[in-house]
């Protein structure tokens, strides 16, 4: 299970912890030399276990013929002794099966009645049990929510009539206040009026503040409600792939829009949109030191600047462009892993909304748009039979004797494995595809109509990640 650790172990076994072999990521960077003592232990494991085969398939094959012979005369043995004692055996064998037959039915008959009566009277009280148990549960339940639930209505209740009280309280106070206030201005019976009016307009407010709260209240316990409903059909409904993958990037905005206008960052990543910065270029030459020594190397040096500066095809660097390849970064074989990847760099382009889409549309419904993204990908890209066909049908192109027929050709054949099912290309691009019209830079593929969030993304999967030549 852990290919790393193994692949360490037996570098470390045959070559030496100390030698000049390093490991990477996802490979093992060593010599000429290495590689041969690695052949050498390979070789010399593939003949001893070939030795060991041969050896157990010629014992094996010997102890097969004895076995064989010795089981034909142990059968013929055993076939006369047993015809010899089933001719004796039958006649008496008939007699008693009759009489045993006739004696176990009674037996049988008797203790079924017996046992049919007793458990019937054992599930009738077993089963007024459980009743008798389940009601006294519910009960108990149902009195212990009504009592918590009577509980909470009445602190409420009295909560909220205690802060009346307390409210009502300090308006007698402060009419009682105002009343000996205006004593000393006015008479006693008309400062006692003044003093009453205020006194009834602060219980008039104090009531429609009351009556405020209570439908404010009344109010978040419906959208509490409605809320919770809602959350109930949304869990019952079926989930929709497409909806769901336009919700998670509908941020891009549409394949038409200009860079930097694709709209809000989802939650939890806006802080990328203020993260741009100008990429620095650095100078090839002062990027690239030779070592100047055989001490151990620094891991840190290896940038993904040198990485694009010794692999990648042609004068393109590491920076990222908004355009589409003339040709693939890397350098591949196989024209159609070539196409593929012009292709994968062309739909994610599109996904980011740096290239417009299509502005028509080659409409096929086959009935795919219903089908999960997961199974489309798996039924697309094989996972062990699709290098056994393709080295297959590279072996019958190699010795193929026309050359001149392009339906019989390695290439055509190679088209033909990769559209073997329709997932994401038209009937129309398989058909010019099969017949050899190629675009120049392998954007035909995605030329014919616009494509959604979850067809890019689906092509993205199956090919830039899926698809091990590509990966």
């Amino acid at each position: 299970e852990d290919l790393r650790g193994t692949c360490q172990r037996i570098a470390e076994a045959v070559l030496g912890r100390d030698d000049d072999w390093q490991m990477g990521k996802t490979k093992i960077f060593f010599k000429d030399h290495h590689d041969m003592l690695l052949e050498i232990e390979r070789d010399k494991a593939i003949t001893d276990k070939v030795i060991l085969i041969q050896k157990v398939v010629r014992g094996f094959k010997d102890r097969s013929n004895f076995l064989r012979l010795r089981k034909s005369a142990v059968l013929i043995q055993k076939t006369w002794r047993g015809y010899l004692c089933r001719k004796n055996y039958g006649a008496m064998r008939a007699g008693f099966s009759r009489l045993q037959a006739l004696v176990r039915s009674r037996k049988l008959c008797a203790s079924y009645h017996v046992a049919r009566q007793r458990i019937t009277g054992f599930q009738g009280r077993c089963r007024g049990f459980l009743v008798r148990r389940a009601f006294r549960h519910r009960l108990w339940a149902v009195i212990t929510i009504q009592a918590y639930t009577r509980g909470m209505i009445a602190r409420r209740l009295y909560k909220r009539l205690k802060g009346e009280y307390r409210r009502r309280l300090e308006a007698e106070k402060m009419r009682l206040a105002e009343e000996t206030k205006l004593r000393n201005q006015m008479s006693a019976k008309r400062a006692k009026a003044e003093a009453e009016r205020k006194h009834q307009e602060r219980l008039a407010q104090l009531a429609k503040e009351d009556a405020e709260q209570e439908k404010k209240e009344k109010e978040e316990a419906r959208k509490k409600k409605e809320m919770v409903e809602q959350m109930e059909k949304a869990r019952m409904e079926p989930v929709n792939d497409s909806d769901m993958v336009d919700k998670m990037f509908g941020f891009l905005g549409t394949t038409n829009s200009l860079p930097g206008q694709e709209g809000q960052a989802p939650a939890g990543f806006e802080d990328l949109e203020h993260s741009h910065h100008e990429l620095v270029e650095e100078d090839l030459d002062e990027a690239l030191p030779l070592p100047e020594d055989d001490e151990e190397e620094d891991l840190s040096e290896y940038k993904f600047v040198k990485y694009a500066a010794t692999y990648f095809q042609g004068t393109t660097t590491h920076t990222y462009v908004r355009r589409p390849l003339k040709q693939p970064l890397l350098f591949h074989d196989d024209e159609g892993d070539q196409l593929a990847a012009l292709a994968v760099w062309i739909t994610v382009l599109r996904f980011m909304g740096d290239l417009p889409e299509p502005k028509y549309h080659t409409a096929i419904s086959d009935g795919s748009e219903k089908i999960p993204v997961m199974t489309k990908i798996y039924e697309t890209l094989g996972k062990k039979t699709h290098k056994r066909e393709l080295q297959a049908l590279q072996g019958e192109g190699e010795t193929s004797p026309s050359e001149n027929h392009k339906k019989n050709s390695v290439r055509h054949k190679l088209v033909s494995l990769t559209l073997k099912k329709k997932s994401k290309i038209t009937e129309e691009v398989t058909k010019r595809l099969n017949d050899g019209e190629y675009g120049l830079h392998g954007n035909s593929m995605l030329e014919d109509r616009p494509t959604s969030n979850l067809e890019k993304l689906h092509f993205i999967i199956g090919n830039g990640i899926l698809r091990p030549t590509l990966r």
